[in-house]
């Protein structure tokens, strides 16, 4: 089979490419970050089996698989809708201009770990969510509106056992208590909660959903553990916890345009390149050959 000589890149086509490619990468992180890498890999197989056929004019093949992603594309979105959602609400987020996030706060990140060693010392039950830039609204239900400063009498009083909220979580945005007493979402990741506690799976729930970080003091152990972006770690002692706080607050910071040129040139090598791959092999099969 003779192929017919492929057409000439212009600027318009570069262009489609790299809108192609942006879009594939993007898709890729999202895979990534939703932890369903094995979905990709199988759509890409999927779409490399259609192109292949498509290419070699195997028209049958090509109709079974079009009709198939069709029906991929519904299923998709019924299985990661919650996904799907957060993440076209994290665009929205992003789009939001002039208001700058909280930078690491000395004072806000002392007295969290003071009040957090206090709870784990007197083995007190405790549930603290700081919020990122995610909206949380959607996934929490109950609890008071306070929006009170924050302060080591106010989270003692609050997880005290004769007071009402202390079985719920304490939400703290901008240095001050927003609401206390509140349910989060638990985590439905069997594996990871089997031997936990009610607050230890809320807080897992919350940041499998958001990019907050919770920080659970556990009242049977009194030992520390911290959830974010899916994950649940022991704080082996209060200067880790101490960073890992630091840390939150200077990922909430605006970054300056050459940090994020460096972050995407250092990270998810592989997945820009199969996206540059399948950006070209596209535009070969679908308009270069033509």
């Amino acid at each position: 089979m003779i192929l017919p000589p492929i057409k000439k890149v212009d600027p318009t086509d570069v262009m489609d490419m790299v809108l192609v490619g942006a879009f594939m990468y993007g898709t890729l992180i999202w895979f990534k970050k939703a932890k369903t890498a094995f979905v990709a890999m199988g759509l890409l197989v999927l779409a490399a089996v259609y192109v292949f056929a498509r290419a070699a004019g195997l028209y049958l093949t090509t109709w079974i698989l079009q009709g198939f992603f069709a029906v991929l594309i519904i299923a998709i979105i019924v299985i990661f809708q919650e996904e799907i959602r957060a993440m076209f609400e994290r665009i929205a987020v992003w789009s939001l201009t002039g208001r700058r996030q909280d930078e690491a706060n000395p004072r806000v990140v002392a007295m969290i770990v003071r009040s957090v060693g206090d709870f784990s010392r007197d083995r007190i039950g405790a549930l603290i969510v700081l919020k990122g830039k995610d909206p949380l609204d959607r996934h929490t239900e109950g609890g008071w509106a306070l929006n009170g400063d924050l302060s080591e009498a106010l989270l003692e009083s609050i997880f005290d056992s004769h007071s009402l909220g202390h079985d719920g979580a304490v939400v703290i945005e901008d240095g001050r208590v927003t609401r206390f007493g509140v349910h989060l979402p638990l985590s439905k990741e069997f594996g990871k909660i089997a031997h936990l506690g009610t607050r230890h799976t809320a807080a897992l729930g919350l940041s499998e959903l958001t990019d907050a970080l919770a920080v659970v003091v556990s009242e049977e152990k009194g030992t520390i553990s911290i959830a974010r972006g899916g994950e649940l770690k022991r704080a082996p002692d209060l200067k880790s916890l101490e960073g890992t706080l630091e840390g939150f607050f200077r990922s909430k910071s605006p970054r300056a345009a050459q940090d994020h040129v460096r972050y995407f040139l250092r990270h998810n090598t592989a997945e820009k390149a199969i996206a540059a791959a399948v950006a070209v092999l596209l535009w070969i099969i679908f308009v270069g050959l033509r």
